[in-house]
């Protein structure tokens, strides 16, 4: 079992193991995972990547974003 960061209080530190698995078209591709929860989850992009460090320590998650974030547990391979 996973323990998730409370929406309440923010996260002091966080620890991200960053696996890159493609530099396609000059972008990374790739594999990132939240030690602190254990929790995995693939990025397609730089950008995605920053978002998803930028939702786990502010404890911020954008509903409307075409961006994934730590809350979706979705598995979609990176091709």
């Amino acid at each position: 079992m996973t323990n998730k960061p409370s929406q309440a209080q923010p996260i002091k530190s966080s620890n991200f193991l960053i696996t890159i698995h493609h530099t396609d078209n000059y972008g990374y591709q790739g594999l990132i995972q939240w030690l602190d929860t254990g929790e995995k989850i693939h990025f397609r992009s730089e950008l995605e990547l920053m978002m998803l460090i930028h939702s786990a320590v502010s404890c911020h998650t954008a509903e409307d974003s075409p961006l994934r974030n730590w809350g979706q547990t979705e598995n979609i391979s990176v091709s």
